[in-house]
């Protein structure tokens, strides 16, 4: 009995003595990166708040970073993950090994507003429209937007590098351009100050703006994890669609704004999340096709080779739901 005793005090103490004598391994935090604490990067806020990636095991970080400083964040491997969408399939194109694992946005929230005497947007020919940036997602959606309604992009209208969306209204408004695209609530400041909404962008034709970008080597390397986020973010777009009161609240808090701006932004884009993060193989060569105009790449580039979704239908298929 005394031998025994001494047998499992020896292992006790073997044991405390390995607790505070090994070094302990601390959990690995995970950076996300994203443009804004807003509506159009709910998802991470959501999954962060809810604690979707914590009920995964991961200690998740959700960064603001702009477009261009996360992209080379992530390529460099000082994020893990970058939920803008467009600037990961440029990087793709301009030949960093990017790809994207899922889409979390599959429709544009983006806005056209207009002078009162522009009827439709056929008349919007021989006159100036307000972008964001040459070159950016806006640019893209706006010349597809003429393109959709037979104007040349090129040739029949004048796009103005304008910047943010309060800027393309402050443009609207001082009459240097005729419309200006913007996303909420840009549009509710230019028909407070008399302006009309003359479309939105997403009732015209898909186009995803936000996704799950990440390395190459880390979808080779490390599956495991990136289903982990896959999953989490899934579960964060399926509360964003089915508890808008619940939504609403994360967002106010995320972005720090007030109850009913978060819920004016909830109404205009809560319907262009994705419910299984996965869009047509016609969308995503449309994404490529518009964004290699844009980049003036000559190179053709397969689906395959941005666009990783392997990941997201083992999660569908887990979840006993069908991935097509």
């Amino acid at each position: 009995m005394r031998a025994r005793r001494g047998f499992l005090y020896g292992i006790f103490g073997a044991a405390v003595f390995l607790a505070f004598a090994l070094p302990r391994v601390e959990a690995k935090t995970i950076y996300v990166a994203v443009s804004n604490p807003d509506m159009s990067f709910l998802s991470g806020g959501v999954a962060k708040f809810q604690g979707y990636f914590r009920d995964e095991g991961l200690d998740v970080e959700v960064l603001q970073m702009n477009a261009n400083v996360s992209v080379a964040a992530l390529a460099a491997g000082n994020v893990d993950y970058n939920l803008i969408l467009q600037s990961v399939v440029t990087a793709n194109l301009r030949g960093l090994p990017l790809k994207i694992a899922g889409i979390l946005i599959e429709r544009p929230n983006h806005v056209v507003v207009a002078h009162p005497s522009v009827q439709k947007f056929a008349d919007l020919k021989n006159r100036k429209i307000a972008i964001s940036s040459f070159g950016s997602l806006v640019d893209i959606l706006a010349r597809l937007t003429a393109a959709h309604f037979q104007l040349d992009p090129r040739k029949d209208v004048e796009f103005v590098a304008a910047g943010s969306s309060s800027a393309r209204v402050a443009q609207l408004q001082a009459g240097v351009v005729q419309a200006a695209f913007v996303t909420p609530p840009g549009n509710l400041r230019a028909e407070a100050s008399g302006f009309k909404t003359l479309l939105r962008v997403r009732d015209l034709f898909p186009f995803p703006v936000n996704g799950i970008g990440v390395t190459e080597q880390k979808l080779k390397t490390n599956r495991d994890e990136v289903k982990k986020i896959v999953r989490a973010l899934l579960r964060a777009n399926r509360y964003i669609i089915n508890n808008p009161k619940g939504a609403i609240k994360i967002l106010s808090v995320w972005g720090r704004t007030k109850p009913e701006v978060a819920e004016d932004a909830y109404n205009d884009n809560a319907q262009n999340y994705s419910r299984n993060l996965l869009v047509s193989r016609a969308t995503l060569e449309n994404v490529i096709e518009s964004t290699r105009w844009n980049v003036e790449s000559k190179n053709n580039v397969a689906v395959d080779e941005i666009f990783d979704f392997s990941l997201v239908r083992e999660v569908l298929k887990e979840m006993g739901e069908s991935p097509n």
